[in-house]
């Protein structure tokens, strides 16, 4: 009788995919459980785009988002597919500014923080489990700047509020997945590094087991033949793995036609363009055309279906050359100033040059000439007699 032994191997890590924060959830303390499979930096939102599949791939497990909402609600509409699919998403304020019937708190208005966060129930889903041996209150140890008021919609479950008594932690059923929503940016701000990290990966945890079906990970059986026992010979066939690749088709038009087109920077031909068996997810699409600027877009490729791309190349304005007249050459002024006229001097105190003077003279001379000349006949009459 050949005997046969059975040894329990533990299940592989889960993988998760991370665009900004992790709420508060230190990978680096938890590599035996979680692996950070991708990873984008905050604050840029197109790289997200353009990258939404490694978040939403089968493989992934849990999805982080957290710091900006930057990215486009195609993107947070294809991360609740996951969800409603079976992921666990882990989100915190304000990348909440995109999603809707997915989040366990309908949004409020923006407020200050409250000086500490309360553990709402100890009876209540998995929150025993989350805070067992933790801190039942979290006093803000420096004023908190901001954070999202809101209300628990039915089905959710509250794990911490504010003082105030509204939600700061709450996590809701999503189709076959969950939803965590953290109210705030940094949940360390409140409970510290340490306890910020056993909350997040304590919630994180419980729900996997429920998503899985168990309260612990499926293990694996491997069946190991005793060397005593005389082997065989087999020959051993390599399996081929077979990958499925969900996609779908789409077709490229330009205006004007015959436009180089590069998707996810591969050149795919000019257009009209027609392509089968594209991956579903969003791809870059840059069109380029001698004499034109260029076209760069994004497209969303949906499962079985044929979706439409169309760019507009507008022309490049050629430079206008002006020619100018030559303006006329105008002699330079001489640098010589030309003496100025002396004017007339006149001296007042010259008594010849006074008009009264010159005048009461002519007068003396008019005077003079009469009298002479009737003198004149005068002696000239006695002389005869």
């Amino acid at each position: 009788m050949i005997g046969v032994l059975f040894i329990i191997v533990p299940a592989a890590a889960s993988s998760a995919a991370v665009y900004g924060s992790t709420s508060g959830f230190l990978p680096e303390r938890h590599t035996d459980t979680f692996n950070i499979v991708y990873s984008l930096p905050g604050l840029s939102g197109g790289l997200f785009d353009r990258n939404v599949d490694y978040f939403t791939g089968p493989s992934t497990d849990v999805i982080f988002i957290g710091n900006d909402d930057e990215f486009s609600s195609l993107t947070a509409s294809a991360i609740e597919q996951a969800v409603w699919d079976g992921r666990i998403l882990v989100i915190s304020y304000p990348a909440t500014a995109k999603f809707g019937d997915s989040l366990p708190v309908s949004p409020g208005s923006t407020v200050p923080g409250n000086k500490s966060l309360v553990v709402t129930s100890l009876n209540k889903g998995i929150a025993p489990e989350v805070f067992s041996g933790v801190n039942k209150t979290f006093p803000a140890p420096e004023p908190v700047a901001q954070r999202l008021a809101g209300t628990l919609k039915p089905g959710a479950v509250s794990l911490l509020k504010f003082d105030s008594g509204e939600p700061a932690l709450a996590y809701r059923k999503y189709g076959s997945g969950f939803v965590v929503e953290w109210m705030l940016p940094l949940p360390q701000a409140y409970l510290g590094t340490d306890d910020a990290d056993t909350v997040t990966f304590r919630t994180i945890n419980a729900l996997l087991k429920t998503v899985k079906g168990s309260g612990s990970p499926t293990p694996t059986v491997t069946t190991v033949v005793p060397t005593t026992v005389p082997a065989t010979p087999v020959t051993t066939i390599p399996t081929q793995q077979v990958t499925t690749h969900v996609t779908g088709n789409a077709t490229i038009q330009s205006s004007p036609l015959g436009a180089s087109v590069f998707v996810d920077g591969v050149y795919q031909g000019k257009t009209p363009l027609k392509l089968d068996g594209v991956t579903t997810g969003y791809h870059s699409v840059r069109m380029t055309m001698d004499g034109y600027y260029d076209f760069d877009g994004s497209a969303y490729v949906v499962r079985d279906e044929t979706i439409t791309v169309f760019g507009s190349l507008p022309a490049q304005e050629k430079p206008v050359i002006v020619e100018r007249t030559p303006w006329p050459t105008v002699a330079a002024p001489s640098l010589t100033t030309p003496a100025p006229t002396p004017a007339p001097t006149q001296t007042p105190s010259d008594p010849i040059a006074s008009p009264a003077v010159i005048a009461a003279g002519i007068g003396i001379v008019t005077a003079g000439i009469a009298a002479y000349a009737t003198i004149y006949p005068h002696r000239n009459k006695e002389k005869k007699e």
